[in-house]
């Protein structure tokens, strides 16, 4: 009897806090939520810097080349996903999606204080105009989480063997949902042809896919993957 009584308590003392897995759960989301967040300021800050990387390239007389839209600030938002991908190999679903509320949370509150608060006082001109044109800003916030959220969604629909599919599919249907949701909400702000701007944006994406995925398996080695999908 006494046996089977120190058994039981040697079980209830082993047994998982949930407070503990609470907590366990909040800190793994500051590193990537950091991340997303980091990314996007840097999009922010080179929203005006021009990509002169990429030539005139016209494929059946539609004009590939982007426009005076297309800045380091798309670069940088490729990069977002690219992120997601990394951290739903390292933690799941919950964790990815957690940080990124945790990251847009962040970004929502500074977006109401730079509107609403005092920022005039510590933040420049430029900041301020940029941050008060509403309707950009809700057709940035709107495609960009749009298209992660698909992004999140499709790499742990499809996670598994072989390792490439998730981190293929993933951003490519997720930067596709981006760029229509981007071109179309802020289609009177852009300037030009929708469906030029469409079809140059879709090059992009599917460029910056493969690109991602080369970078993605090049860190394989060194992101261990979330137990149950087979080294994915």
């Amino acid at each position: 009897m006494v046996m089977a009584d120190s058994r039981f308590h040697q079980s209830m003392d082993h047994k998982p806090s949930i407070l503990a897995a609470v907590f366990r759960f909040l800190g793994q989301l500051v590193l990537p939520g950091l991340a997303f967040l980091a990314v996007a300021v840097l999009a922010f800050l080179d929203r005006d810097v021009p990509v002169s990387l990429i030539g005139a390239a016209r494929v059946t007389g539609v004009d590939l080349t982007p426009g005076g839209w297309f800045t380091m600030a798309h670069v940088w938002i490729l990069a977002l996903f690219l992120v997601a991908n990394l951290t739903g190999r390292r933690y799941g679903l919950p964790v990815t999606l957690g940080s990124l509320a945790l990251a847009t949370g962040l970004i929502a509150g500074f977006w109401a204080y730079a509107t609403y608060g005092d920022a005039h006082v510590i933040l420049p001109a430029p900041v301020l105009a940029a941050v008060s044109d509403t309707s950009l800003c809700i057709a940035v916030v709107l495609s960009v989480l749009t298209g992660l959220l698909i992004n999140v969604v499709v790499f742990d629909l499809v996670r598994g063997r072989p390792w490439w599919k998730a981190p293929l599919l993933a951003p490519l249907f997720g930067g596709i949902a981006f760029a229509a949701l981007f071109h179309g909400l802020a289609n009177d702000a852009l300037g030009g042809d929708f469906g030029e701007r469409f079809v140059a944006h879709l090059g992009i994406v599917a460029f910056a896919t493969l690109v991602m995925l080369v970078i993605y398996h090049a860190l394989r080695g060194m992101i261990p993957p979330a137990a149950g999908y087979g080294g994915a």
